[in-house]
């Protein structure tokens, strides 16, 4: 059960760090938004790490991990640059499923590479959502659209 709420709670961490980051982005520029996310994301964890020194693994084992295993860092700085771009022109419901339906199908794309697993099912209803979503900005857009034309003959 912990390990559940603590995935939620991740969740809405994700949704709160998108939006912040992207504000930042508007406000100090895409680059400046990065590093300082990236500076901030640094001091962290050097103070997690001063807090844990207990169980940190030896700095002469960092030489066994894979280097694939380091691009994580690089995966997350072109996330945050990405999200920067993205936070200022799509509503936040928008970009939260969207990342969704990108996770469950680069799940099922890795469960079937990895360890021979195919769901059909996560397929499916990724783009259930996906077919969805789309329906619901054609709707949304519609919408907007005849508000604009009453408020322009008002």
């Amino acid at each position: 059960m912990l390990y559940i709420f603590l995935s939620f709670l991740t969740g809405i961490t994700i949704v709160i760090n998108m939006m912040l980051n992207g504000k930042l982005a508007q406000r100090e520029g895409m680059i400046n938004g990065v590093f300082i996310n990236y500076s901030m994301a640094t001091i962290s964890s050097i103070m997690l790490c001063a807090v844990m020194i207990k169980s940190m693994p030896a700095y002469s084992s960092i030489g066994a991990i894979p280097l694939p295993y380091f691009l994580g860092g690089l995966i997350g700085v072109l996330t945050t640059y990405l999200f920067n771009i993205i936070v200022p022109k799509v509503p936040a419901v928008y970009i939260v499923i969207l990342r969704f339906i990108g996770q469950m199908l680069t799940s099922a794309i890795i469960d079937y590479i990895y360890l021979d697993i195919f769901s059909r099912g996560k397929v499916i209803g990724g783009l259930l959502f996906l077919i969805g979503l789309i329906i619901n900005a054609k709707v949304d857009n519609k919408y907007a659209q005849k508000n604009l034309k009453l408020s322009e003959n008002v």
